[in-house]
């Protein structure tokens, strides 16, 4: 029997467990710097945003800081047509009404309103910042005030009511209304002095802070285009446009309805036909400046005064709307020669004395 001269062979170990017995080696490429260049493009990106941020921040507090030492009332600042937005922000800056105009130009261009500002005057208040003054301009949010004078309105309460709306003085729309009243051909010579009727009664916008002057004109311009034609149309009882206008402020303030108003006209025209005094408690209210009349009143010396007058006053009593004209040119024909408004408020008609006085016996 032969023995093996072969040596055992001893058993292998896994070749991980070799493996992991190898100590792990990293190479120099893993440990590469970043390039230079990349450093140096993040630190100018890094500083681009931080002067964007800085940009942003005075930006919006330009565009939203507002000018206290503007005056209380405002300032109207006019864009003129053809103006740049260059030259609208220096404009801006030299009256004080804003403090940079280089956030002003800013804004206008790259913010909502891209460049587009509309020429006209704006209003700037102290309230009034870049950004709402942009915004105005590029919305065409034109500066205006607004006043409404009622039919049957007096010169001097129209000038009360300016000057109580805050828009100037009594003596400036008094003013206006005398020294404009001569550049206007349907005044008659006779009522420059005193052009009661001819200021049209309605609601007007004006822009704000120009004086009185520019209401005015529109008033007088509003009679000659809405009710100058009116006058026109057609004659009545012989009665010249002025009279007919003259009438027609009486009318106002006798009746109410359109009904009455053109009864009431009747009646006034009958008088006249008659050559009767009107006797008028209206005129008379107009010649003492009061509201109501009393028994002495009836024998004040005026023009206006019609318990003394026989026929018209020399001008309207105040400023009559369009339907008392048409009442006027469209009256109601009767035979009537007295009429009162009763405490009832119905106004009774009569036509002899006695009527009249039994009216005011059932009647006040």
């Amino acid at each position: 029997m032969q023995l093996n001269n072969h040596h055992p062979v001893p058993p292998q170990r896994p070749q991980t467990e070799v493996q992991n017995q190898h100590p792990v080696h990293h190479t120099k490429e893993a440990k590469q710097k970043m390039p230079l260049w990349l450093l140096i493009l993040l630190g100018f990106c890094g500083m681009a945003l931080f002067v964007f941020v800085i940009g942003i921040i005075w930006l919006f507090s330009a565009i939203y800081a507002v000018r206290t030492n503007v005056s209380v009332n405002g300032q109207i600042f006019e864009v003129k047509k053809g103006e740049s937005v260059s030259e609208i922000a220096n404009e801006l800056s030299q009256q004080n009404l804003i403090d940079n105009p280089t956030a002003f130009v800013l804004y206008a261009k790259l913010g909502p309103t891209h460049g587009q500002i509309i020429p006209g005057p704006y209003l700037i208040r102290p309230s009034s910042s870049i950004a709402s003054i942009v915004s105005d301009m590029g919305s065409g949010k034109i500066a205006q005030n607004k006043i409404t004078f009622p039919e049957g309105i007096t010169i001097a309460d129209m000038a009360t009511r300016f000057a109580n709306a805050g828009y100037g003085s009594k003596e400036e729309y008094l003013t206006a209304v005398k020294s404009l009243a001569a550049n206007y051909s349907f005044i008659p010579a006779s009522a420059k002095d005193n052009p009661e009727g001819y200021l049209f009664p309605s609601t007007y916008t004006f822009i704000p802070n120009r004086g009185a002057t520019e209401l005015v004109k529109k008033q007088y311009e509003a009679f000659s285009t809405e009710m100058l034609p009116l006058l026109q149309s057609k004659q009545v009882a012989n009665l010249t446009p002025n009279q007919v206008l003259t009438l027609a402020s009486i009318v106002e303030k006798e009746a109410l309805t359109e009904k009455d108003r053109k009864l009431v006209a009747g009646v006034f025209i009958n008088r006249l036909a008659k050559n009767m005094k009107f006797e008028s408690d209206v005129t008379v209210n107009y010649a003492t400046g009061k509201k109501t009349t009393s028994p002495a009143d009836l024998s004040v010396n005026s023009p206006y005064n019609t318990y003394k007058i026989v026929g018209l006053p020399p001008t309207p009593i105040n400023n009559p709307g369009t339907d008392s004209v048409e009442a006027v040119l469209n009256y109601t024909p009767n035979d009537y020669i007295f009429f009162l408004a009763g405490n009832d408020g119905v106004v009774y008609y009569a036509k002899t004395l006695a009527e009249h006085n039994q009216n005011i016996k059932n009647h006040l």
